[in-house]
């Protein structure tokens, strides 16, 4: 018995490929959702410079960045210890991505109030702000680091997800 494929079968039996890798490809690449932010804290404050940052509360969040932390799943700040430094960490895990917008503005809105304080005569703060800034988004979990290693403590989000 010969195997005789149309152009059209032939098409069918590709895209049925293609789909099947395509899902099994992007579900083992979605963040896992069973993460808690005091994981996330674990690998992500020790890349922190010592001294530099302080923990913060509810009040503190909703100061520098409008958010009520009670209208989300887990909050951790990290903030600035002096009003020279720029230095932060933030963590959120959203209850529904549908979040994801405010918490965005929220830090657009915090990283473009730091650039205005600083500029004009914060050199290296600045270049910090306009270098070493992060913001990440996977699933319901949102980092925004500023500092130093930036970019470290991204990789170590990414990681624990």
């Amino acid at each position: 018995m010969k195997w005789k494929l149309s152009l059209l079968e032939l098409a069918r039996l590709m895209l049925a490929v293609v789909t099947a890798f395509l899902l099994i490809f992007m579900a083992g690449s979605a963040p896992n959702t069973d993460v808690s932010l005091q994981e996330l804290e674990a690998v992500a404050v020790p890349q922190l410079s010592e001294g530099e940052v302080q923990k913060a509360d509810g009040r503190m969040l909703r100061r520098l960045y409008g958010l009520n932390p009670s209208d989300y799943a887990e909050v951790v700040l990290y903030y600035p210890a002096s009003n020279m430094g720029v230095e932060e960490l933030l963590l959120v895990k959203l209850n529904d991505t549908a979040q994801t917008e405010t918490v965005e503005a929220a830090i657009e809105a915090r990283l473009g109030a730091q650039k205005q304080s600083f500029d004009g005569y914060g050199i290296e703060q600045t270049a910090l702000l306009n270098n070493n800034a992060v913001t990440e988004v996977r699933g319901r979990y949102i980092l925004f680091a500023v500092g130093v290693n930036a970019q470290a403590i991204r990789q170590a989000f990414l990681n624990a997800l």
